[in-house]
Order: structure tokens, then C-alpha cells, then sequence
């Protein structure tokens, strides 16, 4: 019989085993398990002690348990299948057992590596979920923070230019100039913060444009002379004057990087010298290469150290005497690689460090013809038409609205209208013809450029045309072009001083 049967259902690793109607087995090929005639059929494993209402089924029926875990007497696990086959006429059940082990165990591993698949891409997921969220924490969190710093220290310095008009004692007049300078000081603190947060996000943008760069080393040769002077050490500038005098870039950033690192050479400098050199290496394709070295006779940095140098928050020497933020060589490294050049050092302790830079500019093949445009902005209030101007501030700060209140009252040509609260400032917008509109960015209520945005499409005279400054520390490069897309004319960087707000204001006013 169980031949009959075998040539019905043959499969590969497929044992057949016909029990009777206690579930007794009466014969066994044997192929997964040894099984003796008259042996229980539960021998194999107590899986099929729980199957005994299937032993004496009088009528045909075919019965399956799918992916069932039998150990044979070699101790090996197998994955199975069985099925119950039924006849009528009392006949034989018969039992058919599949070993499908490497069925089962492929489909595991597909399964189980698709599941790690999943998981790691949802971690993945989860992973770039947590760190833009930290990534915007930390934005929102520098954004209020520089806000916040920023507010007050406008007002230190704006009232300390409006001091600086009145009359006052020599002794007053140092004071003055010691707070001026201490308020500098945290302005450039938190200026490096924010470099190094807009480099870290690929946010730091570069102007480039045409400048006078023979002008630039005069200015820095004149102020850090006076600075060298006042530490008792010499300073001495190689100034390559073959150089072209004008050359094409970010201004800004080029005199950012060599101030850092003379900064940084007279900090470290007690005695000796500090030696600020400019060398041209080579000119092709309307590029000028340049070799740029400051070097200085102080304190050094070990061999060992030398390579931690430009890390952030880093200082290789705690002494108070040193005292910084530790991000002035990190933002020079930032700002040369991202002009696409290379910066290096060389140094030995106490005998001094060389800071060096190669980097190429462009600069214009017509040296003679060029003339750039150095015409102060207060030159235009020699050419207004009115007697007085309507000025409108959107302001939540009191020490700003104090400040901007001082420097247009000393000037004698301004109506000021105040308002706090960023939801006011439309209908005085509605209510009142205005010349100008200084505009604080982080209004409660609504938020500067979205009430610029909402001024431009008032259908009031002149609400299309008003010059509206914005008032900011938020100055990346898609803060920028948000603004300028909201109708805003112009920025003013908090914290700003008396001469800043002025050149802003009468830039603008006709």
C-alpha cells in the first residue's frame, strides 16, 4: 500500500507513514525518521500527540500543517509540512511529512535580510530625521540667540556715537571709547560664531566683486602698525607692488582672513616682531596667484600640536592671558579653502609661528580704466527735496527704538513714528503717508518681511515704492533673497551705528 501511495505523492525528502485509528504506525519508509511497525506516531515528536481526532476520520479528508519544527534523531532541526490524508471504507490514514528545511530557511534569510533592509533604512531615516532636527534646534537657536545679543548691543553702540556728539570730559571721552571697543569686541565674538555656523551648513555666501586690494593692505599696514606700537613690538609689511591694484572678490572675507591671523600673530607676540608679506607667484588666464605669509617671533606651537590648530573652540593655551573664542584660525581655514585656496603653518615653540596662504584672484585685465564707486551715502543729504521726512520704525526693542530715536532727533530732518507690535503696523501704513519704513525682521505678531509683503500689495499710494530697510542679524543667503522677494530695499545689520543707519536711510530718500 504505502508503494501505491509513494507513486501518487513522491517528493524529494518526503516520508510517507500509514497509521492506524489509535495512531500506530503499520508501515514507515523511513526517509526522515526511523519508525518501527506498531511505534506511536507521537515517537516523533508530541506535535502529534494533540492529532488524535484525526487518526479514526471515517471519510476523506486531506488535512495540512504548514512550517512545523520536528528534530530527528540526529538532533537535527527540520522544517515541515504534513498532511492527514483520509479514506472512506476505513483504510489507513496516511501521513505525509515534507522536509522543506531549505525552502523555509532561504525564505527566512530573503525575508530576514528585507526586514533588516527595511529597519536600516528607517533608521537611516530616523538618523537624517534627528539630525536636521538638531540641525534646526541649533539654527533657531543661534538665530535667537544672535537676535537676542544683538538688540542690546545696537543700542550700546549707537549711544555711544550719540555720546561721542556731546560734550564731554577727556576722562569721559576714554570711557566712551573703552565701551565702544568692549562692544566691538562681543560684536566680532558673535560675528565668528555665526561664520562658523553658516560655514557648517554650506550657508556662508561670497560677494565678489572689483576692489581696490592695494588700498586694503595700506589700511591694515596702518592699523596694525598702531597696534604693534602700543605692545612695544616692530611690524613690518613685503608688499609685492606688482601686484594688480584691483582684484576680484569678497572684499569682506579677504580682509576677514588677514586681520584674523594679525590678531592672532600680535596676541602670541610679546617681543620681537610681526612680518605681514604679500608675493605674487604667477599670473595666467586673468588669474594673479598669490603667496600671503604672517609670521611672528611668539610663543610657537608644538610639533605635536600643530595639527589641532585650526579645530574649533580650540586653544592651545588656556592661560587667561590668551583669552578667546578659539574660532579666529578655524573661520581663516573655512573662508581660504572656500576661495579655494590652501593654508598651512610652520612653527616651533618659543621661537614663533609662519602662517601661510596660496590663492588665486581674478582681477581685471584693464587695470587703468576702473573706478569704483567710494561716494558716501551721507553726500546725499546734501541733495534732499523735503524739509522733513515721515519716518515709520517697526520695533519691539526699547533700547533700539531709543537709539534710532536719538541719531534721527540729533539730525533734525525726521518725523518718528514708533509701533511695537508687527500686527499695528499695517493700518499706521494705511492711515499715514510714510518716506521711509525701517523694519525689524522678528516682530511679535508678524514678522517683518511678511508685512513688507503685505505693505507692497495695499492699494495706497506710495506702498509699492516706500523704501523699506530691514533691521536683521539673520543675514544668510536665503535670508537675503526671501527679503528681496518680499519688496524689501535694502538690510541693515544689527548692531549698527550712528553712520551705518544714516548712509542706509539717506541712500534712499529722494
Amino acid at each position: 500500500m504505502l508503494e501505491t501511495y509513494r507513486g501518487a505523492y513522491f517528493h524529494p525528502r518526503t516520508q510517507f507513514i500509514t497509521i492506524d485509528s489509535k495512531g500506530n504506525v503499520l508501515e514507515s519508509d523511513d526517509v526522515l525518521f526511523s519508525l518501527k511497525k506498531g511505534e506511536h506516531l507521537s515517537s516523533i515528536s508530541p506535535f502529534f500527540e494533540g492529532l488524535s481526532s484525526y487518526f479514526d476520520v471515517q471519510e476523506k479528508n486531506d488535512i495540512k500543517f504548514t512550517c512545523v519544527h520536528l528534530e530527528n534523531e540526529h538532533k537535527k532541526d527540520l522544517i515541515c509540512d504534513i498532511e492527514f490524508k483520509t479514506f472512506a471504507n476505513k483504510q489507513p490514514t496516511l501521513v505525509i511529512i515534507h522536509d522543506f528545511s531549505d525552502h523555509y530557511n532561504y525564505y527566512q534569510e530573503v525575508a530576514q535580510s528585507r526586514n533588516e533592509s527595511v529597519i536600516n533604512s528607517q533608521v537611516l531615516e530616523l538618523q537624517n530625521k534627528y539630525l536636521q532636527e538638531k540641525e534646526d534646534f541649533k539654527n533657531t537657536f543661534i538665530a535667537n540667540f544672535s537676535h537676542e545679543l544683538r538688540n542690546p548691543l545696537t543700542g550700546v553702540t549707537a549711544f555711544c556715537s550719540v555720546l561721542q556728539k556731546t560734550n564731554m570730559t577727556a576722562e569721559q571721552e576714554d570711557y566712551v571709547e573703552v565701551i565702544k571697543s568692549s562692544a566691538d569686541h562681543l560684536k566680532n565674538m558673535i560675528g565668528d560664531i555665526l561664520e562658523m555656523s553658516k560655514m557648517e551648513v554650506g550657508k556662508l555666501s561670497f560677494e565678489e566683486e572689483v576692489f581696490n586690494f592695494h588700498e586694503l593692505i595700506e589700511m591694515l599696514e596702518f592699523t596694525y602698525s598702531v597696534k604693534a606700537k602700543q605692545q612695544n613690538i616692530a611690524f613690518e609689511v613685503n608688499f609685492d607692488k606688482k601686484i594688480p591694484k584691483y582684484l576680484e572678490g569678497d572684499k569682506t572675507r579677504i580682509q576677514q582672513v588677514f586681520e584674523n591671523l594679525l590678531e592672532n600673530a600680535l596676541k602670541f607676540t610679546t617681543t620681537g616682531q610681526v612680518t605681514f608679506s604679500i608675493i605674487e607667484n604667477q599670473r595666467r588666464a586673468r588669474k594673479v596667484n598669490l603667496n600671503i605669509s604672517v609670521k611672528d617671533t611668539g610663543i610657537g606651537i608644538s610639533a605635536e600640536k600643530l595639527d589641532l590648530i585650526f579645530n574649533s573652540f580650540t586653544q592651545l593655551n588656556n592661560s587667561r592671558k590668551y583669552a578667546g573664542t578659539g574660532l579666529g584660525l578655524t573661520i581663516v581655514k573655512g573662508l581660504v579653502e572656500l576661495m579655494d585656496g590652501k593654508i598651512t603653518v610652520e612653527s616651533k615653540k618659543n621661537v614663533g609661528a609662519t602662517f601661510k596662504i596660496n590663492i588665486n584672484f581674478k582681477y581685471p585685465t584693464n587695470q587703468e580704466n576702473i573706478s569704483l564707486e567710494n561716494k558716501s551715502d551721507l553726500e546725499h543729504k546734501n541733495n534732499l527735496s523735503k524739509k522733513k521726512y515721515s519716518v515709520l520704525l517697526a520695533e519691539d526693542s526699547e533700547l533700539t527704538q531709543m537709539a534710532v530715536l536719538k541719531i534721527l532727533a540729533q539730525e533734525g530732518l525726521f518725523f518718528l513714528d514708533i509701533i511695537s507690535n508687527g500686527e499695528d503696523v499695517i493700518e499706521s501704513v494705511i492711515h499715514n503717508e510714510y518716506d521711509l519704513i525701517l523694519m525689524d525682521i522678528r516682530m511679535p505678531g508678524t514678522n517683518g518681511d511678511e508685512l513688507t509683503k503685505m505693505i507692497r500689495t495695499l492699494p495706497v499710494d506710495n506702498c509699492k515704492t516706500i523704501p523699506i530697510l530691514a533691521l536683521t542679524a539673520n543675514l544668510y543667503q536665503e535670508d537675503k533673497k526671501r527679503y528681496k522677494k518680499m519688496g524689501i530695499n535694502d538690510i541693515i545689520e544689527k548692531p549698527f551705528d550712528e553712520t551705518t543707519l544714516l548712509k542706509k536711510i539717506y541712500k534712499y530718500l529722494k
